[in-house]
């Protein structure tokens, strides 16, 4: 990693040009930097971690036309701390993260589903399971102040083509302690919001048809963009291959970036 700070980097002229290239719009691009760097401002370890993949990671969101703010939970950019092979020394890089909104979002701008959603499932609500008829789960609605046991994902196309799918909690908390990490942080710290994107993204990405915007955030997502545009998926055990229906069955995309290496940076007391 380029030991150079964030608030010194967005005012490179490197990455002005990279970011320009890739929004192709002047208003765009600084309305790009106005918001991630507000993103960075709020976060101390973000603010520590590699300002490529921080912007990276910022450009994916954008190119979605997706908002970073981390309070609207559409997209967010993550600091992760990270062991750089090279330098031999730990150090922080952001990665790209969708939110519910963000997926449902881009599942709405697709034009292609009827209706979609998630939604907890509180004990005693789930009342079976009709394989013939209708609906596919069948729910009491009696039940919202019992605890939560589960979260139950749906959605149907305009074509009448519609599935559902039911994880409990411990299936989720098995998911999230397998896949991630930073799981006692992440996942403790917004369990039911992890659980429902993990429910939610795991419908869409075996069942639904991908859009191209759709197949780009279910690939990017928890992933750090590295150097030649495709992602690096940090937050995951070593070694340890991601499930099948865990993003599509696609290559994985290369972003249209082409980071640069803007070098140290100056110990003479410039901006920071």
């Amino acid at each position: 990693m380029a030991n150079v700070k964030f608030s010194v980097a967005i005012r490179s002229d490197a990455y002005k040009n990279l970011i320009n290239q890739t929004l192709g719009d002047p208003n765009a691009a600084r309305q790009f930097v106005t918001d991630i760097t507000t993103v960075v401002s709020q976060n101390s370890l973000l603010a520590q971690s590699d300002p490529g993949s921080i912007i990276s990671a910022g450009l994916i969101a954008q190119t979605l036309k997706l908002p970073m703010a981390p309070t609207l939970g559409f997209a967010y950019v993550i600091p992760y701390k990270t062991f750089d092979k090279t330098t031999r020394a730990y150090g922080y890089k952001a990665q790209f993260q969708i939110g519910t909104k963000g997926l449902v979002q881009l599942c709405q701008r697709s034009g292609q589903f009827e209706c979609l959603g998630v939604r907890n499932v509180h004990e005693g609500e789930y009342v079976g399971q009709d394989e013939f008829g209708d609906d596919t789960f069948k729910f009491s609605h009696e039940c919202d102040d019992n605890p939560v046991v589960g979260y139950f994902a749906y959605f149907k196309l305009l074509n009448g083509f519609k599935k559902t799918l039911y994880w409990t909690k411990e299936q989720c908390e098995a998911h999230g302690r397998r896949y991630s990490k930073a799981y006692d942080k992440l996942w403790s710290s917004d369990f039911e919001a992890m659980a429902q994107k993990t429910v939610l993204k795991r419908l869409l990405s075996k069942y639904a048809p991908m859009s191209v915007d759709l197949q780009k955030a279910v690939t990017f997502d928890q992933s750090v963009v590295k150097d030649d545009g495709t992602p690096e998926y940090v937050d995951s055990p070593e070694n340890d291959q991601k499930e099948e229906t865990e993003r599509p069955s696609v290559v994985a995309p290369q972003l249209d970036i082409d980071i640069p290496d803007i070098g140290e940076e100056k110990q003479d007391g410039g901006a920071e």
